[in-house]
């Protein structure tokens, strides 16, 4: 097929784990409704990269585009998440009503709620594990495994010989963890003669065994009961239209599709047996795969235009750097600047994300209530 924007194929970037509400610790975005409340938790604690990160990645470069105009445009200031506004993680934490998210690496913020780990341009795989890997991330080193790491910090700083606080609050919360999309991303393909879908597929079974780990870790070491682990999103895709949309395809990079759909293939296998050996935990699968989709599918009758070009700087100038282009309306399109989703763009896909958070997070607590209103009625 003919070769895909590399705006396009960097959607695959944000593998995510999607879902979960690190969002900054400014006003809070407009909200679809408190479908989240019913879940339960209090607090949100989120690892992953730059479709997480609400500022981590600013605290670390200060300089970075992320932090000068026009990102956050939308929002009347540059937040250092990457986009013109808010993301998906925003729009979750606005649904469970819980307060936007402060970045841990900005200092003396309010973490009583949860905080936002996420780091942009990192990955699940440890420094050493990408090395053997082949692996380069040239932004942060501050991949998921050192971000369970402040988490840890942080807790140790807040619960201080409070150990039963410190239980109560983590059993309250909820937790997302994601970021294999950077690992796949970076690998470097020319060690090997080997086609660019084997290598890539090479790299899987280390990256769900990074996953599952992550995920016991949390269970196991902290007492975590709630988790949402996205899966990765219709990788390297682009969207066709007739005139007035009539006749939507969406093309995509093969390579890419065959990857991201047999890591989400294996992936939902994993949190299957995961859920079975932590019966009393939820586990909930975030299916990015088709919250894309369900932006390709409906992005014309909210309004975009130019679903296949960027708002935000061009193949010469990144967006935020001087001399960057511009297109003035963001809610005109679905890229912002070549790797990340506009604001109205992560709206739209949370209008299909946050219903199914909603159902498969709420599930236990259904089931007892029901238990409870049978019980009480017998």
């Amino acid at each position: 097929m003919k070769s895909l924007t590399a705006a396009s194929c960097m959607l695959f970037l944000s593998s995510l784990l999607l879902v979960v509400p690190c969002p900054m610790g400014q006003a809070e975005p407009d909200g679809r409704g408190k479908l989240l409340e019913h879940s339960g938790f209090t607090a949100i604690y989120c690892f992953g990269d730059s479709m997480y990160d609400s500022g981590n990645a600013l605290a670390e470069s200060p300089q970075g585009p992320m932090g000068k105009f026009p990102y956050g445009v939308t929002i009347h200031h540059a937040t250092g998440r990457f986009t013109d506004g808010y993301t998906i993680i925003d729009r979750i934490a606005e649904a469970a009503g819980v307060p936007p998210l402060n970045p841990y690496l900005k200092r003396n913020m309010d973490h009583s709620k949860g905080a936002n780990f996420a780091v942009g341009g990192v990955g699940l795989l440890s420094k050493e594990a990408r090395a053997k890997w082949h692996v380069k991330l040239p932004f942060s080193n501050s991949s998921v495994d050192i971000q369970l790491k402040w988490f840890d910090r942080h807790l140790n700083q807040a619960y201080r010989n409070q150990t039963a606080a410190r239980r109560e609050h983590v059993e309250s919360s909820l937790f997302v963890l994601g970021g294999a999309g950077n690992d796949y991303l970076h690998m470097n393909l020319s060690f090997s003669s080997l086609p660019r879908v084997v290598q890539m597929k090479r790299i899987m079974p280390a990256l769900l065994a990074a996953t599952r780990a992550y995920v016991k870790t949390l269970i196991t070491e902290y007492g975590a009961r709630k988790l949402v682990v996205p899966g990765i999103l219709k990788a390297g895709c682009r969207v066709s239209t007739g005139g007035f949309f009539h006749a939507t395809q969406v093309q995509c990079d093969e390579t890419l599709i065959s990857v991201a759909a047999l890591h989400n293939r294996l992936l939902k296998r994993e949190l299957e047996m995961l859920r079975i050996k932590f019966p009393d935990v939820e586990i909930v699968y975030g299916d990015m795969w088709r919250a894309t989709q369900w932006l390709f599918d409906h992005f014309g009758s909210a309004g975009i235009h130019h679903p296949n070009e960027r708002c935000c700087g061009n193949s010469s100038i990144g967006c935020g750097m001087p001399g960057a282009p511009y297109c003035g309306n963001p809610s005109d399109y679905i890229d912002w600047d070549g790797t990340h989703f506009t604001d109205h763009a992560y709206r739209l896909m949370s209008d299909f994300l946050i219903p199914q958070l909603a159902s498969g997070l709420g599930c236990r607590a259904a089931a007892a209530a029901a238990a409870n209103n049978v019980r009480s009625q017998g």
